[in-house]
């Protein structure tokens, strides 16, 4: 994939606009019937376009491959990494609560993306291939990078954050993958809401047991101590 993508128009606001509208049109048919299976002409169709006018904005199915792929990826990674700096003055709880209630919002947003890299990755050549493994494993970094701090600071009981922070990007992913199921049981707003307390209960350390561990101690100095 090659981002100097060939256009015979010379002006950008219009390129842009109709890369947009090609991007538009890629998410629905790229998902029902998949890249391989989608020519050209079918493409022009859900663009609403012409394929002589499709053609005078991308040169190959590659090149609306790559805009899809790169616009999705791009406006994740740029919520994600940015999310850090947008914390304030919270606990490791909160912004855990903030971060899947973000990812998984993106997530619905991006749905047919999504989607599309769990049916798709296998069959896209290296360069797309690696980009969706990369976005993929700095969402989990960002993920574990929370759980991580939230151990340090005594609010969790992780032994292994990676593998948790994996399975809450993954659970998020399910909204899209799932959504045929899951729409017809709970809106978006209800499915973070269970999510999130059914992580935590599993994370979470139990403060009221761990102050009355505190206080056995200090009346029986001995617990604990070889």
């Amino acid at each position: 994939m090659n981002d100097d993508m060939r256009t015979y128009s010379h002006d950008e606001t219009l390129v842009k606009l109709r890369r947009m509208q090609i991007i538009q049109g890629a998410a629905k048919v790229f998902v029902e019937k998949g890249y391989d299976r989608t020519n050209m002409r079918e493409m022009a169709a859900a663009c609403n376009m012409s394929i002589g006018a499709l053609y005078h904005y991308v040169g190959s199915k590659e090149d609306i491959l790559y805009l899809f792929i790169n616009d999705g990826l791009s406006r994740l990674s740029e919520v994600v990494e940015g999310f850090s700096s947008r914390l304030g003055d919270i606990s490791p709880t909160e912004a855990l609560r903030e971060f899947i209630k973000m990812y998984y919002r993106l997530i619905d947003d991006g749905q047919n993306l999504c989607l599309f890299t769990y049916q798709e990755t296998k069959g896209l050549d290296s360069n797309a291939r690696r980009r969706v493994l990369d976005a993929a494993a700095r969402d989990v970094a960002a993920c574990e990078k929370l759980l991580r701090w939230g151990v340090e600071a005594g609010e969790f009981k992780i032994d292994n954050p990676t593998v948790v922070a994996h399975n809450i990007i993954v659970l998020g992913h399910m909204w899209a993958i799932r959504r045929w199921f899951l729409r017809k049981r709970c809106t978006l707003e209800e499915y973070i809401r269970e999510q999130t307390e059914s992580i935590l209960k599993a994370i979470l350390v139990d403060t009221r047991a761990a102050a009355g561990s505190r206080k056995d101690t200090e009346r029986h100095p001995s617990v604990g101590v070889k």
